[in-house]
């Protein structure tokens, strides 16, 4: 058996699982930096002076799982992060849209496409009108848009592909869409209405989340980094660390706490099983939890971790307390070497 094979296959393993889900240029510790530096340079120190945010002041204590809540408790992070939210649509049946945006694109398909694409409708007319009619038309308008779009592109270059073995490729990427339900992999997604000439922007959030008022904050706090960073034009899309620079956001706005917990979750009733969230995975939001903290820090005299402690999870605790530790000891020797 060869123990350095399985144990690097491990540690790859463990990287993907707890590490950042996209690549971070200049690696991730200095990324986060130069990220908060950017960060700070276009939006102020203010954020970094208001109280990090606690799940145990934050989420009220009547909170029961319905919709009405967490629309509640999505507007209450838009207060806090100073996002306005009169134009943002916060809807909660994001699987169902989903579904009901791919069955009307299905129907809409080139005969030439329909003899090729694998996309099928999963819901009726009826069941789509019927959404559109709860008050979700404008999401599933652009929705279609967009499925119709990508399907008509996909199948279109597997039906003109004409090397065997390139399309048997193309044909194998689009069948892993073709198979996954619509809007699996995701707990939230931030829509911009106003291509499909519709007033505002939708957050739309998986029924899943409801249950946890810790996962609602999480993935609104991500989603109005896109309200703002996209929104706003402030970067560019197509960054490699477009979603990891929206979680940073999040952080920098005090809602470290709830990302970092949500990071790697244990799938319920499956003990051994996780499942990842956001895209600056544990170690990642750990850190830029530390380096906030840091930053928090050099602001004005107090503790490098605030009263924080007990609303962290074990892992996320031991992982932020050694790299604020990093950054107090590398701050400490810099002024060390100054005054030599």
């Amino acid at each position: 058996m060869n123990l350095i094979g399985a144990w690097r296959r491990r540690q790859r393993h463990r990287e993907l699982l707890f590490g950042p889900k996209v690549l971070l240029p200049g690696g991730p510790e200095q990324w986060i930096e130069d990220s908060l530096d950017w960060l700070i340079g276009r939006f102020g120190v203010e954020p970094l002076r208001r109280d990090p945010v606690l799940p145990s002041a934050f989420v009220p204590a009547g909170y029961d799982g319905s919709e009405r809540a967490a629309r509640e408790l999505c507007v209450k992070v838009c207060a806090w992060m100073e996002v306005p939210d009169d134009r943002i649509r916060f809807g909660f049946r994001m699987e169902e849209v989903r579904a009901a945006a791919r069955s009307a694109a299905a129907r809409r398909l080139p005969a030439e496409v329909v003899a090729i694409s694998g996309l099928r409708a999963t819901m009726t007319p009826a069941e789509v009108d019927a959404l559109a009619a709860a008050g979700h038309a404008a999401e599933i308008g652009v929705l279609t848009e967009r499925e119709l779009a990508a399907e008509v592109k996909r199948s279109t270059a597997i039906l003109r592909e004409t090397d065997a073995n390139r399309r048997a490729e193309l044909r194998e990427r689009a069948e892993a869409v073709w198979s996954a339900p619509a809007g699996s992999g995701s707990r939230a997604a931030w829509l911009d209405l106003r291509g499909g000439g519709h007033r505002g922007t939708a957050v739309m959030l998986s029924a899943s989340t409801l249950a946890d008022p810790a996962a609602v904050v999480a993935a609104t706090a991500h989603e109005l980094g896109h309200e703002v960073l996209w929104g706003y034009h402030l970067i560019d899309r197509g960054r490699v660390d477009a979603e990891a620079l929206t979680d940073l956001f999040a952080v920098f706005h005090g809602f470290g706490v709830f990302l970092a917990n949500q990071a790697v979750e244990r799938v319920p009733g499956r003990r051994s099983e996780l499942r990842t969230l956001g895209y600056l995975g544990e170690r990642g939001a750990s850190d830029a939890l530390a380096a906030y903290c840091y930053r928090r820090h050099q602001l004005w005299p107090e503790t490098p971790l605030p009263t924080m402690p007990t609303e962290l999870d074990r892992a996320v605790r031991i992982r932020t307390f050694a790299r604020l530790a990093t950054l107090v000891k590398n701050a400490e020797i810099a002024s060390i070497q100054q005054g030599a």
